[in-house]
């Protein structure tokens, strides 16, 4: 099972510096994406965007931009908009199919932490 951890307002280098201490902290199989703010964890994963992470996650098998807009009830424009910003943060990856597009969950779940601000 591949995780990722989404932490907000931590410290990376504070965080890699206790790994290199104590390596018996860290959680193979886990990737750690390290935001500023909760106003980029917005930007990052809107409820729209959510929605569409959450059902490739969910989906058995890949699926299609068409079907998934379909599925949805969104237009494939919006899909595609959103699993642009998805990829390029490497949430997902989109597939190439001939003249379709598939796309695919990068993680089996997606966990969020936030620290004191």
């Amino acid at each position: 099972m591949k995780e990722l951890v989404i932490k907000i307002g931590k410290d990376m280098k504070q965080e890699l510096r206790e790994i290199y201490k104590s390596p018996k902290k860290a959680k193979p199989g886990t990737h750690t994406l390290y935001l500023k703010s909760a106003k980029e964890l917005y930007e990052l994963l809107s409820p729209k965007r959510i929605e569409l992470l959450s059902h490739v996650i969910n989906e058995t098998s890949e699926k299609t931009v068409s079907q998934i807009s379909k599925k949805l009830n969104r237009k494939q424009e919006a899909i595609s908009r959103d699993a642009n910003m998805l990829t390029k943060h490497g949430l997902m990856q989109k597939i190439r199919e001939k003249q379709a597009t598939k796309l695919k969950a990068n993680y089996d779940s997606l966990q969020i932490s936030l620290a004191d601000y």
